[in-house]
Parts: C-alpha cells; sequence; structure tokens
C-alpha cells in the first residue's frame, strides 16, 4: 500500500509541474547522481559519446534528452533509468 502511495505523489507532482520545471528537475538530478559517482560531465561525455554542451543543456533543463539518451546516462552511470527521473 505505501508503494502505491508513493506512486501517486510522483504521478501527482509530475502533473502539476509545467515542461519547464520538469526538464529542470530531471537535469538536477541527473548531474547530483553523476556528482555522487564522482563523475565529470567531461568523463560521462566520453563514456556516452555525447558532446560536453548537449549534456550541460540537458543538465540544466534547456534539452529534452531523449529515452536512448537517459538509457545512456544510466548505463554509464551504473544507475537505472527510474533512479535518473526520479524527482
Amino acid at each position: 500500500m505505501i508503494y502505491h502511495n508513493s506512486i501517486l505523489c510522483i504521478i501527482w507532482d509530475f502533473y502539476f509541474m509545467t515542461d519547464e520545471e520538469f526538464l529542470k528537475a530531471l537535469g538536477a538530478n541527473i548531474a547530483k547522481v553523476r556528482m555522487e559517482k564522482s563523475m565529470s560531465q567531461q568523463d560521462l561525455c566520453s563514456k556516452i559519446e555525447m558532446e560536453t554542451s548537449n549534456l550541460s543543456a540537458i543538465e540544466n533543463g534547456r534539452q529534452n534528452a531523449t529515452a536512448l539518451t537517459l538509457k545512456k546516462i544510466g548505463d554509464a552511470l551504473g544507475v537505472e533509468v527510474k533512479e535518473l527521473v526520479r524527482l
């Protein structure tokens, strides 16, 4: 039952987020996970073959990451995609 309620809270939070707020929260969480793994943007970009400017735009909420990009980021950081979107 607790799991069910926590899912509802997450969905509720997403419902009231603007697209801009969602992208900023997602990007901030990606940056947080990356830093917890002691990885620089350059390190991560090398692993996923992405320009640093693109990762910076994602982490700052200025660019919408595709599902495949989120998977690549998650794989490179050693986490599941759901950890990246846990806002």
